[in-house]
């Protein structure tokens, strides 16, 4: 089995990403513009407040934090999208990309993208955020199956063997429950990493049943044509 068909990316083309399933073309680009300006406000507005007003807290560094990587990582989705829509209404926008192992790390970049689960508070990193990726995720029609729970689980384990290097390097644990002198810290990483795993499944099943539910109509459609065709003739 090959990797695009393990994770079913061979059913995969670019038309799925820049058609909404309600709605225009047009007004899913404009969705998509107003969304990166958003975005992208609270991207710069973050970086000034964490350097200039957070000058009590010793950990000065912005990118190690998962919530900002992942937050760098949504900006560039939605440049993306944008710029394959555009591409979309110039007619140059290729139905499948050539090479294989690119559908399948794009594909795989794209899940991991759609379930990190942040819980800290500041509101345009992720309020709107989770406003803005749950509608994209809605409104378009990419094929899913429970193979793409792996790539989230996969990166939130390899961001806790980071914060263990970064750690190493520079002394400092990223997050406070990080922290090793906890008492009952592996206790904490495997309930994160549990819930994280959890979480990557359950909204793989879900985006798995939404697919699925919107290709049948069409199927259903036909075989009713076809049937009445028979009977016609």
């Amino acid at each position: 089995m090959s990797l695009s068909q393990f994770f079913q990316t061979d059913k995969f083309n670019l038309q799925q990403v820049v058609t909404p399933c309600i709605g225009s073309k047009k007004n899913f680009l404009i969705f998509r513009i107003i969304a990166f300006i958003t975005l992208f406000y609270g991207f710069v507005i973050s970086i000034y407040n964490y350097y200039y007003n957070f000058n009590g807290i010793k950990l000065r560094v912005y990118l190690p934090y998962f919530t900002n990587q992942s937050y760098i990582a949504i900006n560039i989705y939605f440049i993306l999208t944008i710029y394959l829509q555009i591409k979309d209404f110039k007619n140059t926008l290729p139905k499948r990309f050539n090479n294989e192992n690119l559908n399948v790390l794009v594909h795989i970049f794209y899940w991991s993208l759609y379930n990190h689960f942040n819980i800290e508070a500041h509101f345009l990193q992720h309020l709107f955020q989770s406003i803005f990726l749950l509608t994209d995720w809605y409104l378009i029609n990419v094929p899913s199956s429970l193979s793409h729970c792996i790539p989230p689980g996969v990166s939130g384990i390899m961001y806790f063997i980071f914060a263990q290097i970064y750690h190493y390097l520079y002394g400092d644990w990223i997050y406070d429950f990080l922290d090793t002198k906890h008492e009952n810290w592996i206790l904490t990483y495997i309930m994160v990493v549990g819930f994280w795993i959890v979480f990557s499944v359950i909204f793989s099943y879900v985006h798995m049943k939404k697919f699925k539910a919107r290709n049948k109509e069409p199927k259903e459609e036909t075989s009713k044509t076809t049937k009445n065709h028979k009977k016609t003739k």
